[in-house]
């Protein structure tokens, strides 16, 4: 007959059985009715609720109005003038009585009218440069919540499996405690064990329903959803990306500012020629038919000395845009070096993980449990192995969440965090 704390033993391997690993399974929620949501749709949802590119197309729109505002010639003007009103005295005769009526219209000479489209053209560059820069951001921030919320719920799934086996060990140290077999202290440290147990699976399924919540919001919608990392697994899901920022919505708005200041000192360089102002006529005289023709040409003096502060200003500004582009150019290319090696770096730390250590912290518990079951081992050596085993399992998530925000961050260096369902060029 096999004894009862042998039987028990059992159960206790049973609560202790090794859980497969993440990135082998990479298990759902096992609910069917609660509809899975992929990162892709996540981040299309939130894309059509957040209103902060409604806000940067907002501006698109008012600088293409102030571009077709440049587009526009100076106004003509049309003026009459009156002479030799009638008063009193010799000035009362309304036969002195001139009034003339002339039209007038300015000549741009010097490009003006082109280098004012241009430079309105640069600010609905830079203005759609602002909707890439915030559909980006939204993208990123989903990203990273996303990630956090299956690593937590990872996380509370280790969670449960240590309180299973806290309470499978808990049931058999009491009956080996009241079997004299084990210590009163044994029964002590596993209640204990499977109190602490408890206490953290509470805790991470309220950070679960807390980042739930939190990816909801952006779209305003109920959280009934369920998420995993199946669909980017680190296993075979990175490679070495070029260190090409080309893409990179914030250089792309430095860039359109860059060409905005080139555009500025065409503009400035333009008024150093001055416009022509030409006026052409009539004139009555008096009470009678007699009418006459007049005209006249207008032009400013010292156009180019005028102009040349203002050119000078503009060529300051895209002297300091021009550095502040070099200087992100290589900001970006330092953050996307450390993301690729952080990623990278994950990823190897992850393989080696799963390669060596955890399968050894698994026959480590195996072992102990066999151990036990015969009595060579106490209840301390196989919680400690077992505590091994978790702690392996645990860092095995902060590996995972270090490798996925730095492929997060990445992707929105690169502009790639945008499921090519979303994808748009503003109108």
């Amino acid at each position: 007959m096999i004894p009862k704390f042998l039987s028990a033993s059992g159960a206790l391997v049973v609560a202790l059985g090794f859980a497969p690993g993440f990135a082998q399974s990479c298990p759902r929620d096992a609910d069917a009715q609660i509809a899975h949501l992929s990162l892709d749709q996540a981040i299309a949802k939130a894309l059509e609720s957040d209103l902060r590119p409604d806000a940067a197309r907002a501006a698109v729109a008012s600088a293409r109005t102030e571009r077709a505002i440049a587009a526009l010639r100076p106004s003509d003007s049309v003026s009459l003038e009156f002479e030799n009103f009638p008063g009193t005295g010799i000035a009362a005769e309304v036969e002195n009585l001139e009034v003339t009526g002339t039209f007038s219209r300015v000549w741009e000479r010097g490009g003006k009218r082109d280098a004012r489209s241009q430079l309105a053209e640069r600010s609905v560059e830079i203005a759609e440069a602002g909707v890439d820069i915030s559909r980006a951001d939204i993208a990123f921030e989903i990203q990273s919540l996303y990630v956090d919320l299956a690593l937590t719920q990872e996380r509370a799934s280790l969670a449960q499996a240590r309180l299973d086996a806290a309470r499978a060990a808990e049931e058999l140290i009491s009956k080996r405690v009241k079997a004299a077999r084990d210590p009163l202290l044994a029964g002590s440290r596993a209640s204990a064990d499977a109190l602490i147990a408890e206490g953290e699976l509470a805790r991470l399924k309220q950070d679960a329903d807390r980042l739930r919540a939190a990816l909801a919001d952006f779209w305003a919608g109920p959280a009934d959803f369920a998420v995993d990392l199946c669909s980017f697994s680190p296993d075979g899901a990175h490679v070495e990306h070029s260190l090409d920022i080309g893409t990179s919505p914030e250089l792309g708005r430095i860039e359109a500012e860059r060409r905005k200041a080139e555009a500025a000192i065409r503009l400035a360089e333009a008024e150093r020629v001055p416009d022509v102002t030409w006026s052409a006529g009539v004139r009555k005289f008096g009470t009678d038919e007699s009418l006459g023709v007049v005209g006249g040409i207008s032009v400013p003096l010292g156009a180019p000395k005028r102009a040349a502060p203002y050119a000078q200003q503009a060529g300051a500004q895209a002297r300091q845009i021009e550095a502040e582009a070099d200087a992100l150019r290589q900001t970006l290319l330092r953050e996307t070096a450390l993301l690729e090696r952080t990623a990278l770096g994950a990823k190897d730390a992850l393989a080696r993980l799963e390669a060596g250590p955890i399968p050894e912290a698994e026959r480590a518990v195996s072992l102990a449990n066999d151990g036990y079951a015969r009595g060579a081992f106490s209840y301390l050596d196989v919680l400690d192995a077992q505590r091994l085993l978790f702690d392996l399992r645990e860092q095995r998530l902060d590996f995972l969440r270090t490798f996925h925000l730095a492929e997060a961050a990445l992707a929105r260096l690169q502009a790639r965090n945008l499921p090519a369902t979303v994808q748009e060029t503003t109108p």
